[in-house]
C-alpha cells in the first residue's frame, strides 16, 4: 500500500486503532514522517517539493506548539501579577456608583457627583429604611466638574442616627429645574478574588457588596 502523505498515515492508524489523540506532538510527527517514507512506493517516490512541503508542515506544528508553551507561560504570570496588584488595594476606599451607603454609626459617609454644567444649588437627602428623609444638606453653588460631599452621621436636629442602610439621593438645579444626579459613595475594600475564567477582579466593598474592578472609579 502506497502512502505518500501525513494524512494517509493517520487513516491508517486510526483503522488500526493505533492513533488514541486528537493532537499530535513533535514525536507523533516525526513517526509519522517514517513510517511514511518506509511505506512510499520506491518506484514513485515522494519528490523533494512534496517532502519539504511535508517538512515545512513539520515546523509549523512545532512552532504553534512553543508558542502555546509560551502563552500559558504568559498568562500564568500576568496572573500572578495581576493577583499581587490586585491584594494591594485592600483596605483602600474606592469609589463606585451606589444610590446607598451603609453607615457603621460613627464613620462618616463621603460621597461625589459629577455635575454636567456649573449650577446654583445642590442638594443631597439622606433617606431611611422607612422612606423618611433625615438630613437635607445644601452644596450651594458649584462649578460643572467633581462635587464632592459629607453626611456626619446625624439628623436635620443634630442628633446622631443609628447605623444601617441609608439612601442618599442628589440632585442640581438646571435653569429653573431640579434635575437627579447619579450618586458615588467611598467604601473600604475588604477583600479581591479574580474569576476563575479570567477577567476583571472582583472587589468586597463594605456594606456595599462585590463589584468589578473595572466598575470603580478610583482608589484612595
Amino acid at each position: 500500500m502506497e502512502l505518500r502523505t501525513i494524512s494517509d498515515i493517520q487513516a491508517l492508524q486510526g483503522k488500526n486503532g493505533n492513533l488514541g489523540k486528537e493532537n499530535l506532538g513533535q514525536n507523533d510527527f516525526m513517526k509519522l514522517m517514517l513510517a511514511q517514507m518506509q511505506n512510499q512506493d520506491p518506484f514513485s517516490p515522494m519528490d523533494n517539493a512534496e517532502f519539504l512541503g511535508q517538512m515545512a508542515q513539520f515546523s509549523t506544528v512545532s512552532g504553534i506548539s512553543e508558542i502555546n508553551t509560551s502563552m500559558a507561560s504568559l498568562a500564568d504570570s500576568l496572573k500572578s501579577s495581576q493577583m499581587l496588584n490586585a491584594a494591594s488595594l485592600v483596605d483602600k476606599h474606592a469609589l463606585v456608583a451606589s444610590p446607598t451607603a451603609a453607615f457603621d454609626g460613627a464613620t462618616p459617609v463621603t460621597g461625589r457627583v459629577e455635575l454636567p454644567s456649573s449650577t446654583s444649588g445642590v442638594q443631597v437627602e439622606v433617606v431611611g429604611s422607612n422612606g423618611e428623609v433625615v438630613r437635607r444638606m445644601s452644596l450651594g453653588p458649584q462649578a460643572a466638574g467633581a462635587v464632592d460631599y459629607a453626611w456626619d452621621g446625624r439628623n436635620s436636629s443634630g442628633n446622631a442616627v443609628p447605623a444601617g442602610e441609608y439612601q442618599l439621593k442628589v440632585s442640581y438645579f438646571s435653569g429653573n429645574q431640579q434635575e437627579a444626579l447619579e450618586n458615588h459613595i467611598h467604601a473600604q475594600i475588604m477583600s479581591v478574588s479574580l474569576p476563575s475564567q479570567g477577567g476583571s477582579a472582583n472587589v468586597e466593598l463594605k456594606g456595599l457588596g462585590q463589584y468589578q474592578l473595572s466598575d470603580v472609579k478610583s482608589i484612595s
